[in-house]
């Protein structure tokens, strides 16, 4: 008996066909394989931009170079993703009648490094000036409830209170 299997093979042109698609499949695979893991990073960073800390979630935080609507009351000067669970928290609590002024003399301050805490504090965790948020806390200045919130915020002992 004689075994006969007939196989027809694929002509050459239908195998670089199956080798195109292959490759196209592959590289198709792996974009959105990156992509998943630079979506999640661009996630990270926005959603723990300044509500790690649980008592900022319902309060109006900007950017370092924006202001707000209101011009005077108790605000905070913190960064953006930070770990919440370190000791030091950079946070510092001040009160001011003119916001837009007194923000700029901050952020002057710690370009020229004579804001000793900041300086160090943005060397030894690789910060920049776009990592600086501030929140406003109070629309009405008020020593009693600055102090109220430096307690809150443990700013006094863990950090930029001083």
């Amino acid at each position: 008996m004689e075994n006969s299997t007939n196989m027809n093979s694929l002509p050459s042109w239908g195998i670089a066909i199956l080798i195109v698609i292959f490759v196209i499949a592959l590289i198709i695979a792996c974009w959105g394989f990156l992509s998943g893991f630079n979506l999640k990073r661009k996630h990270s960073t926005t959603s723990s931009s300044i509500v790690w800390n649980e008592l900022f979630v319902n309060k109006k935080a900007i950017k370092f170079d924006q202001t707000f609507n209101i011009n005077k009351g108790i605000f905070a000067l913190t960064f953006a993703k930070v770990e919440k669970n370190d000791f030091f928290l950079p946070i510092y609590i001040f009160e001011t009648d003119d916001f837009k002024r007194e923000s700029k003399e901050l952020i002057s301050k710690i370009i020229e490094n004579e804001f000793e805490t900041i300086n160090n504090y943005m060397k030894e965790n690789k910060k920049n000036l776009k990592d600086i948020f501030f929140v406003q806390l109070e629309e009405k200045t008020s020593d009693l409830k600055k102090e109220e919130w430096i307690k809150k915020t443990g700013s006094k002992n863990r950090g930029f209170n001083t």
